[in-house]
């Protein structure tokens, strides 16, 4: 768990996205995490939107989707299924919690969808709180 790494993904046309793509449309990672054609593009060339590549030693596991608006931080997580379950959401939270990125936030804020039971646990866990809710989204907050 120590030998996490983060990458941020700094070229729309990254070696890892045909990967990457393949893994947003499996089945148990589409039904509550969807991207557009041009995501890679967005996330790589918009102000205040970082896109990191989680490493476990030299094997690909997650990313992180960040976007920050002044002190707030809006996130999403991906760990890839044959990943889950073994304490690297937990980690990666910590980590952003610990502004391992350098962000200079004050609040998080995510919003999971309803049916996510074990990313709701995940991070209510991890201190985060629901604060509403947005037909089938949840949103959570984390303050610092």
């Amino acid at each position: 768990m120590d030998n996490l790494t983060y990458e941020q993904m700094l070229d729309e046309n990254d070696i890892t996205i045909p990967k990457l793509k393949e893994i947003y449309q499996l089945p148990e990672v589409s039904r509550y995490l969807s991207i557009s054609d041009n995501y890679f593009c967005y996330v790589t060339k918009t102000n205040g939107v970082y896109f990191y590549k989680v490493w476990n030693k030299d094997e690909l596991i997650g990313t992180i989707h960040l976007e920050l608006n002044e002190d707030l931080l809006y996130m999403d997580i991906l760990i890839f299924p044959k990943f889950q379950r073994k304490g690297f959401a937990t980690k990666v939270i910590e980590d952003i919690q610990n502004d391992i990125f350098k962000l200079n936030y004050n609040k998080i804020e995510i919003s999971i969808d309803e049916e996510n039971s074990a990313s709701l646990k995940l991070f209510e866990n991890a201190g985060f709180t629901r604060t509403s809710k947005d037909d089938e989204l949840i949103n959570l907050v984390y303050q610092k």
